[in-house]
């Protein structure tokens, strides 16, 4: 079994946290050719990507409660099971609809690798070395966004769509793999009222009630907001308003992971110099200015494709100084329903990324502004969380 805080310990994490990304990220430049295949609209392939967040949410909401009190490693191996499953109903799928229902399906196993990530980190270790833990899994699990566009660019244009998740499937198979034979139990607690009604509303309560916890999980929930934003659109947006191919998409996507793991690795350093809320502040700074870029150019038509792409490496790069600190951060004051805690965070992330990528497509007229408009409004509202409701002496 691996040691906390090894090595193994931090690729195992990330790796799990990677299949969020293969998932959706891999599946974006396949959005056009789904429409195209199944005859359908482009806000109903988008539901592929809509419903897969939505089951990712909801799931959570379970798997948090059942881990406190059973610990985390049987939620993670019936989640990673579900999640294989579902990938190879995809594979088969025979319509659009079939599809958005393995897709939710996929979520709600998917989810189980992402909620308990964060809870196994709690468990080990406390706020300022729990964020640099978390710095250096998400560097790994960035591996995957930086490469997963390519991919599924690649695989839709030689192998058409069902490709992605055939390498989905395989995916999960390896990670299901390691979890069994080198995870062992971290959790150092067993609430036997965690998954009771009353205990989880009680728990729910205090989380919700304290205003650290509830306004980094707001601040992730606006980033993640804005993010998804781009990646409902941009496929839309690149491909078939700028005319870039689905290899060249899939290419300039990578560069936001290849940000998003630049700004990790930063992150991680400067927290052995600096508080994580200093950091953080300077992360939703950039956030903004990004948004507000990309909104400029999509109103102007000032810098084409590269005025949309540009901004939003640097919103990646903002992205990566918030997540983990905005994590810990959020963690720190429930340790023993770390569980809980970070099914909350993780559900609530995913609910405002379902809802603000559907809003995106709904809102899509053929044109970039939807898309910058909701990254600029989403990394406001990250802001606004942070001066109104992040308690003055965290915010120090």
């Amino acid at each position: 079994m691996i040691a906390p805080g090894s090595r193994g310990f931090v690729f195992l994490l990330g790796g799990m946290g990677a299949l969020t990304a293969l998932s959706t990220d891999m599946s974006v430049p396949a959005l056009p050719r789904l429409a195209e295949v199944f005859q359908t609209s482009a806000d109903r392939a988008q539901l592929t990507l809509s419903l897969f967040l939505l089951g990712f949410a909801a799931g959570q909401l379970a798997y948090g409660p059942v881990s406190d009190r059973f610990g985390r490693r049987p939620v993670l191996l019936f989640g990673l099971t579900l999640y294989t499953l579902a990938s190879i109903g995809c594979i088969f799928a025979g319509s659009i609809e079939q599809l958005i229902v393995f897709r939710l399906l996929q979520g709600l196993g998917g989810c189980a690798p992402r909620v308990m990530s964060p809870a196994i980190v709690r468990d080990e270790f406390h706020a300022e070395r729990g964020a640099q833990v978390l710095s250096s899994v998400v560097i790994v699990m960035a591996i995957a966004p930086l490469v997963a566009p390519t991919i599924g660019g690649f695989l839709v244009q030689y192998f058409d769509w069902r490709a992605i998740f055939i390498v989905l499937t395989v995916a999960a198979i390896l990670v299901l793999g390691a979890v069994a034979t080198q995870f062992g139990e971290s959790a150092k607690y067993r609430d036997a009222s965690a998954t009771r009604i009353a205990g989880i509303l009680r728990n729910y309560g205090r989380f919700l009630g304290n205003r650290a916890c509830l306004g980094y999980t707001l601040i992730n929930c606006g980033v993640f907001g804005g993010m998804f934003c781009y990646i409902s659109g941009s496929s839309f947006v690149l491909i078939d308003f700028f005319g870039l191919s689905t290899q060249l998409y899939g290419l300039f996507f990578s560069l936001n992971g290849l940000a998003f793991m630049a700004g990790s690795s930063i992150n991680r350093r400067l927290l052995s110099r600096h508080a994580p809320q200093s950091i953080l502040r300077v992360g939703l700074a950039i956030c903004m200015l990004a948004g507000v870029l990309i909104l400029l150019d999509a109103e102007r038509r000032i810098g084409g494709p590269a005025g949309i792409i540009a901004p939003f490496i640097l919103y990646c790069f903002g992205m990566a100084l918030v997540y983990s600190n905005a994590t810990a951060r959020a963690m720190e004051p429930m340790p023993r329903i770390a569980g809980l805690a970070s099914s909350l965070i993780g559900s609530s992330q995913m609910l405002s990324a379902a809802l603000a990528g559907y809003l995106v497509n709904f809102f899509y007229t053929g044109t970039p502004v939807a898309m910058a408009a909701g990254v600029a409004v989403a990394a406001a509202i990250a802001c606004l969380c942070n001066v109104l409701i992040v308690p003055r002496t965290l915010r120090r």
